[in-house]
């Protein structure tokens, strides 16, 4: 659930949309917060559920087959591919009603967005990255490709991989090829091949990011705060690239350290809202709760109070509705049965 909130204040715009370039001292306390959070932080959450996605897909695979494949994406079909397609729909749906310039095309469900976030790489090219029309799901779309693709990642992982992981660690860190097909990232390739990687060859990833967590940590605070001084530079690609792999360690880490010092676990309805609120959040913005907090007199600190209040609102609004929601249909069919 941390994660997913996140992912939402990437996509939340605060109250004023300011011209992010080089930190400098007129910079006030919102700008800061919004760019460490927004342009920052956020940066980490993607590769970790890839990582994630890696991992689980390979999980007690003991002999890989076709009738092990065809099970694997049977299972996606309803957790991925439904979903994309349906939230999506929904979304063209909306942009159909609000927006007089958009006409619905096949590409609005695969790459509506073809410049939605520009990357540099170490020859100084730039990638462009896609998106469908309910832009986050980027990831789903990303993770679907990959996992069709499972077979030749398997394979490669089995045979060589390590040396696959060095490979594509370089290829990764250099830029070279970010994104070059729609739905085929390196994100995707890359981080989904690491947690490959840990379950095929039954490491644990836990005691892996463990052993990596102080050099990682001190790497993520240094490259957290070059990219904030860096941002829309050049140089802000390059280090943002180490920052999601260093960061998803230390994400790891803290997940790990949370769960073994708390008795709290989630429950299988939190993760299904959690999935509601990433699915729908772009749909449903949500904006009367931005429009009630913006009433109040504006301030620096009270803009800092809305940036990080309002997705915070919107999230349990979508938890709650998806709590109403699970309840309604689990007493509708046990009132059938």
């Amino acid at each position: 659930m941390p994660l997913v909130i996140l992912v939402t204040y990437a996509h939340s715009y605060g109250a004023v949309d300011p011209d992010y370039s080089l930190l400098t001292s007129e910079w006030d306390g919102y700008e800061v917060l919004k760019l460490l959070v927004s342009q920052t932080l956020v940066k980490v959450v993607v590769p970790v559920f890839f990582m994630i996605s890696g991992y689980l897909f390979f999980n007690n695979v003991e002999r890989w087959n076709l009738h092990v494949y065809g099970g694997k994406l049977k299972r996606r079909l309803w957790t991925l591919f439904l979903p994309y397609v349906v939230w999506n729909i929904l979304m063209v749906v909306k942009l159909n009603h609000s927006n007089s310039s958009f006409h619905f095309s096949p590409s609005s469900i695969w790459s509506q967005w073809e410049k939605a976030g520009i990357q540099t790489d170490w020859l100084g090219m730039e990638h462009w990255m896609t998106a469908p029309c309910n832009m986050p799901l980027w990831f789903l779309r990303d993770l679907m490709v990959v996992s069709l693709l499972s077979p030749l990642v398997y394979w490669l992982i089995r045979h060589w991989g390590r040396w696959v992981i060095a490979v594509l660690t370089v290829v990764y860190l250099s830029g070279i090829g970010a994104f070059p097909l729609p739905g085929l990232s390196m994100y995707a390739v890359y981080f989904f091949s690491l947690g490959a990687f840990q379950s095929i060859h039954r490491h644990d990833p836990i005691a892996v990011a463990l052993r990596f967590e102080k050099p990682a940590s001190v790497l993520s605070l240094l490259l957290a705060g070059a990219m904030m001084l860096t941002y829309r530079t050049p140089l802000f690609s390059p280090l943002m690239l180490g920052f999601r792999l260093t960061g998803a360690v230390v994400v790891v880490c803290l997940a790990y350290r949370l769960l073994t010092n708390t008795r709290h676990r989630q429950s299988a309805v939190v993760c299904r809202s959690s999935y509601f609120l990433y699915l729908g959040h772009y749909v449903f913005f949500l904006s009367f709760i931005d429009a009630w907090m913006l009433s109040i007199p504006h301030s620096t600190l009270l803009f800092c109070v809305h940036y990080l209040a309002a997705p915070l609102l919107k999230a349990v609004l979508f938890v709650l509705a998806y709590q109403l929601w699970n309840r309604l249909w689990t007493m509708l069919f046990s009132v059938k049965k």
